[in-house]
């Protein structure tokens, strides 16, 4: 089932504009790497280049992504302007997720469009499938420089799980010596049939 067969339409602060969200297709991928980078340079200076370019990489590898999970994207206005990747199965990321379990990956929403319930279409989303999928815990990482994330996924009501938090410099090979956090968030999921009652 696609994720617009769920019929996963938020609507938007914005009067005029209701976000639709979709499975992305190949020829979505320039549009979806223009919304990874524009939304993830502010960040370039925050973190040393042998850390932020690695980084910024493994992002934008949307064929990893899609060979390993779904592409989502979510149109407002009739351009794309978020972005995440849906992994049914977490643990094939490499950073700690146990098998079962469910997870997002490249969050992104192009600042020109912050604010407008993109990021909350996205989580959405992705929490849908992964209980569709029959996993009890949908989770992700973001980092510790990205405050407004943090406020974003506290609101929404995701719970720090520090057990699963790693080191984003050891992890992309860095030679800095400072650690970088990756935070680990949570949701615990009740099963599709039991969400639905």
């Amino acid at each position: 089932m696609s994720v617009s067969d769920t019929a996963v339409a938020v609507a938007a602060v914005r009067r005029h504009a209701t976000p639709l969200v979709r499975d992305a297709v190949p020829a979505d991928y320039p549009a979806i790497r223009h919304v990874i980078i524009a939304a993830y340079r502010q960040y370039a200076g925050l973190i040393a280049p042998d850390i932020f370019s690695p980084y910024l990489a493994d992002l934008l590898d949307l064929d990893t992504h899609a060979r390993n999970g779904r592409l989502i994207v979510v149109e407002a206005d009739g351009r794309i302007s978020g972005f995440g990747a849906f992994y049914p199965d977490a643990s094939v990321q490499g950073l700690g997720w146990p098998p079962g379990w469910a997870s997002g990956r490249a969050l992104a929403v192009h600042p020109d469009a912050r604010g407008h319930g993109i990021a909350r279409a996205l989580l959405a989303a992705t929490e849908r499938l992964a209980r569709q999928a029959g996993a009890p815990v949908f989770a992700f990482h973001t980092a510790s420089f990205m405050t407004d994330a943090i406020a974003l996924y506290g609101r929404l009501g995701f719970r720090r799980a520090p057990e699963f938090d790693f080191d984003m410099a050891a992890h992309y090979g860095g030679t800095s010596a400072a650690p970088i956090t990756a935070f680990a968030y949570l949701h615990q999921l009740a099963p599709a049939h039991a969400a639905c009652a």
